[in-house]
């Protein structure tokens, strides 16, 4: 049986001048030979001289072959293989930003998800003590999240609601969270509907105005026509008294 055969490999203490490799499958060669071309396929502003790997010695070889007038370069190449003390040439990743938005079924969900989450709070905060009890009435004026005290282990938010895209606002009758196209979640708990309370007094009370300015009217109507009836017994007597003279 025949062993591994292992590659053979030729190392350099300089390294290679352009692209700082020290160790490569072929042999170092001087640079003497390429030193002329060296500005113009590396993109270089400074003479390097040395011992130069058989890699780059390849991209001269191509870059004369290259038609007469072009700016190709393999300027990414130098530095490349030296190591973090050297030129860094690998780019910086693009950051993408994804831009999130909500469709209904996701809103629906949500809204589910909600539900579910009030339920659940709902039945257990029946059953807790006063002391573990969350409480929701020492709310800041700005609408902020930090309205429970530090020794709380209750989070003010639910875990699966995303606030980079629900926004939290304070309005007449509590807290509401709303979204970026006018959607709107509510928490029983945060929220208060004093705005129809407000709008059922005004009609309630709007009711009873109209229904004492009616029972005011058929009153009046009601002394005109006694008024009249009286006239009417009246013009009726004199006329008999007349008529017996």
């Amino acid at each position: 049986m025949f062993g591994f055969h292992k590659p053979k490999m030729y190392r350099s203490l300089d390294g290679c001048c352009i692209c700082r490799a020290k160790s490569s499958s072929s042999r170092f060669t001087d640079s003497k030979r390429y030193e002329k071309d060296f500005r113009s396929c590396f993109g270089l502003s400074e003479t390097r001289s040395g011992e130069i790997c058989n890699a780059c010695v390849l991209l001269v070889k191509r870059w004369k072959k290259l038609p007469v007038g072009t700016k190709k370069n393999w300027n990414h190449v130098v530095d490349a293989r030296g190591g973090p003390s050297l030129k860094i040439t690998s780019r910086p990743k693009k950051i993408k930003t994804i831009s999130k938005k909500a469709r209904p079924s996701q809103i629906s969900r949500l809204q589910k998800e909600l539900k579910r989450n009030n339920s659940d709070a709902h039945s257990t905060t029946s059953s807790a003590s006063p002391a573990q009890s969350p409480s929701y009435s020492n709310l800041s004026d700005d609408g902020s999240d930090t309205e429970l005290s530090p020794g709380s282990s209750r989070s003010p938010v639910f875990s699966f609601l995303d606030l980079t895209y629900w926004k939290r606002q304070k309005v007449c009758c509590g807290i509401i969270y709303k979204g970026r196209f006018g959607e709107v979640l509510i928490d029983p708990h945060l929220f208060k509907p004093c705005c129809r309370n407000k709008q059922r007094q005004q009609q309630q009370q709007q009711q009873q105005e109209e229904e004492e300015d009616e029972e005011e009217e058929e009153e009046e109507e009601e002394e005109v026509e006694v008024e009249e009836g009286n006239l009417n017994t009246f013009v009726f007597f004199l006329l008999s008294a007349s008529c017996q003279m």
